[in-house]
This record gives C-alpha cells, structure tokens and sequence, in this order.
C-alpha cells in the first residue's frame, strides 16, 4: 500500500500537530474533490512528520526534543541580529536581496566580502526594513524566520541529523511514499532524498515528490546545498512536481534548469503556476472562515498528481 508522508514548513514551533495534520489532510481532501478523484487521505494512511519545535530548540540552542511523526522550531528580532555568526548574518542578507529584486526593489545594502560583522547587521536591518515595506504577505520576520531555520538545517550536521532522522522513520518501510513537502520541509525531503542517505541501499519508492511553496531556487539556498553536493535528481523519485504561485515571495522562483540545474540527461521538474488564495500565497493549508479551504494544498491542479500516485 502506497504510504502518504506529508513534510511541513517553516515557522510551526507551539503549533499542536494533530491539529496542523487534520488541516493538511482538510485541505487536500478539498483539493481532490475539486479535481474529481476518489482518493481522500486519511488519519490513519499518512505520515506527518513535524520538527517545529524540535527546530526551534536547536536554533535557538536549546535541548530538543524528538522528531515525531504524526502524532506529533523560532526565529529572532532585529535586535538579535548582533549574535548571529557572519555566515549566517550574510546567508540571510543574501536571500533578502533576492527576495527585494524579485519585487523590483534592487537598492538592497551591498556589503564587500570582507566585511566586519557590524557592517552586515546595519546592512541586514537596512534590508528588513525594505522588506516589512515593500514585500507584501511576508515582512521581516517571517523572511528571517525561513533563512535562518534554512540555514541551521543546511549547516548544522546536529540540525540535520535530528530532522533527517524525523523524515527517515515515515519513510522506512517496504512500501512505496509519496511525499508532499512545503516551503523549508521541501528543503528537507530534497537534501535527504537526493542524497540518499537511508538505512537500506536502496531507499525509499516515491511514486510522486510535491514541493509547494519551495524556496529551493533561491540562489543561497541552491550554493549552499551546491556546496555541500552536486545538484541531483532525488533518489528513487519517479515524478517531481512543484507548484508556485508567482506572488510567493518565499518560492521566489519556479524550479527550472536555470534557478535549479540538475545534471544532463536526468528526468525534468514538472513546475506547475497556480493561484495561492492564503493570505501571502505561501501557506500549504489555511482554513477560511466559511468553512472551506485555502493554501496550495486546496488546489485541484495541486492535489490531482497525489490522488494519481495514491491510487
């Protein structure tokens, strides 16, 4: 029986996770109904694998508790910007650059690259604020929220173990996963698929990887996973899927060869263009007040290729 792994985003720390699985799970039966298919995920047939607090902890350097799976961290001010080590402070810089171009704002503090750390924190609060004042549904906290739980993950081998471990339980089995990964948990599913690092040499079956909302074609994002090993197609995925609403500032880019080269010769990204109706385009899962659905999940183009792979 094909197994259903659902892999959430950033900034979820204090969230109850039975309730945030019951709405993933809401969303998507929405997004099925909606594009016709007989398949409705349920409680009992899916996986969600939730590390918000387990994050937290760890970036904010505490003791963490456990990756759980189904039954199932938070980002800093401005204030806090003096105690971040350069590369992060840079790293952080660098994604709110990007995220300023792509609203045609390009005046971003520029900092030489040897720069002392002082220089980078006025830089990344000049940058910020451009941020809360022209980046719409997103703001300065929510974007350093992502960067920094992306960086941690991307270069912390604790960080990255730990939540490797989380997504390595629901995925062990014989039978075949499909993973639906939003925002930083598409970060997460493509770094261990992609490097293959499971207990047996032959890894998981994913009949289908979906990656809503992936900030994986952000420059730093991509030149950090670059650095740690080539771009590749994820293992044992037989169809990769990511869907972006172009409002998404947090899915800055489509995952195409350009924002995310894989080698010659290896299967294409199917990038999908959709219209994201939660508030700031990003959400996987939102519930509206009359009782429906909104979030990437929602979507009939969206939860289709799952309905397919379940069945």
């Amino acid at each position: 029986m094909t197994r259903l792994v659902l892999v959430h985003g950033r900034d979820l720390a204090g969230h109850d996770p039975d309730t945030l699985e019951a709405q993933w799970l809401g969303a998507l039966s929405a997004g099925l109904a909606a594009a016709g298919s007989a398949f409705r995920p349920t409680d009992a047939g899916s996986s969600f694998v939730y590390y918000g607090d387990t994050l937290a902890r760890l970036v904010d350097g505490g003791t963490p508790p456990a990756v759980t799976v189904h039954a199932l961290a938070v980002g800093a001010g401005p204030a806090d910007l003096p105690a971040l080590p350069e590369g992060e402070l840079r790293f952080v810089l660098d994604v709110a650059r990007e995220v300023l171009a792509g609203t045609g704002h390009r005046d971003a503090p520029v900092v030489a690259e040897g720069a002392v750390a002082d220089a980078l924190v006025e830089a990344l609060v000049a940058a910020l604020a451009l941020v809360d004042r022209y980046v719409p549904g997103v703001g300065a906290e929510v974007l350093l929220v992502l960067t920094r739980d992306v960086y941690a993950y991307l270069h912390d081998d604790h960080v990255r173990q730990v939540i490797d471990d989380g997504l390595a339980d629901a995925l062990s089995g014989d039978e075949p996963a499909v993973v639906v990964a939003h925002s930083l948990g598409s970060v997460v599913a493509y770094a261990m698929l992609a490097s293959g690092s499971f207990a047996r040499a032959a890894g998981p079956d994913v009949p289908l990887l979906l990656t809503p909302g992936s900030p994986l074609g952000i420059r730093a994002i991509r030149d950090a996973l670059q650095a740690r090993t080539a771009l590749t197609f994820p293992r044992g995925v037989r169809r990769w899927v990511s869907p972006r609403d172009p409002r998404d500032l947090l899915a800055l880019h489509d995952l195409t060869p350009d924002a995310f080269p894989l080698p010659a010769g290896s299967p294409g990204i199917e990038v999908l263009r959709v219209t994201n109706r939660a508030p700031g385009f990003h959400a996987a899962a939102f519930p509206l007040d009359d009782g429906a659905w909104a979030g990437y999940l929602a979507l009939p183009e969206v939860a289709a290729p799952v309905g397919e792979a379940m069945t």
